[in-house]
């Protein structure tokens, strides 16, 4: 409901401003639309739109979210055309330590607190990327859009496990910490031996509204349609065979399985309201 009226406010205020902004300068004579060679930088204004709201609504943790990681530009070819990027990049490493008992010191010390340590580590690399060209029309501060793009995706996962009690004949089936392990038959790793991709196609619809010069805030939705290919993802396993540790594969997902998509999107690339500030 809230985002429905701040969209109808700004299209009253663009057609009000249509009778008085002929020119579309502002007080001062400042032009208030992007020109030709100007290059846009974007950001999703949900999480100040959130915010604002959670302000008069008695929300005590209240807090500015700005934990999106994805990056919009335009570059303005004519005066209401431009060719538009927006990349996300969600590279990360998270490592998480866990207290175990000391098996080798509980053994001679029945009553020892010693502990080990073990550790997992996973990594997650995903990067998408969409090329798109975008036309506008309108009048004055509001301008509607419309256009189309390309997009391309790319995704690799690696989770290693690491164990502070050893596995060996005097230790089949070590104490471990790590939620989901089996101690005698226990995961060393798992790895995404090559990465999944996507490809997509959409077409794209909305409006921006200019309230300051060059500054604009505006919303879409869209038509997208896309395949994707998984990777091939096997897991290693140890295990004791008599007095040996031997490790072996598991093969989780072969790989090369694909699947389409169509859906209607919105909001569709931009985020629910978003501002882009242009020089």
């Amino acid at each position: 409901m809230k985002k429905t009226i701040i969209v109808l406010t700004l299209a009253v205020l663009g057609f009000s401003a249509s009778a008085q902004d002929s020119l579309v300068v502002n007080k001062r004579g400042i032009p208030v639309l992007p020109k030709a060679g100007d290059i846009g930088i974007g950001l999703d204004g949900g999480p100040f739109f959130d915010y604002v709201g959670n302000m008069f609504n008695s929300n005590t943790s209240n807090s500015l979210n700005l934990n999106d990681n994805t990056l919009y530009f335009r570059y303005f070819l004519k005066d209401d055309a431009a060719v538009r990027v927006r990349l996300r990049i969600a590279s990360t490493s998270t490592i998480t330590n866990y207290n175990v008992i000391d098996d080798a010191a509980r053994v001679q010390n029945h009553l020892s607190n010693k502990e080990v340590e073990d550790r997992t580590t996973v990594k997650n690399n995903n990067y998408n990327l969409y090329v798109g060209y975008q036309q506008f029309r309108g009048y004055n501060r509001l301008r509607g859009f419309y256009g189309a793009d390309l997009g391309f995706g790319y995704g690799k996962r690696n989770y290693k496990a690491e164990y502070g009690n050893k596995m060996n004949d005097l230790n089949p089936a070590p104490s471990t910490a790590i939620p989901g392990a089996t101690a005698g038959d226990r995961i060393v790793e798992q790895v995404s031996t090559t990465p999944s991709k996507a490809i997509s196609l959409g077409v794209f619809a909305g409006a921006e509204y200019y309230f300051m010069p060059k500054i604009c805030v505006g919303l879409e939705l869209g038509l997208s349609y896309g395949k994707s290919w998984d990777g091939q993802e096997y897991t290693k396993r140890e295990h004791m065979v008599g007095s040996i540790n031997e490790t072996y594969d598991t093969v989780d997902k072969a790989g090369g399985d694909s699947y389409r998509s169509l859906t209607t999107e919105f909001p569709y690339s931009y985020g629910n309201l978003y501002f882009m500030i242009h020089f």
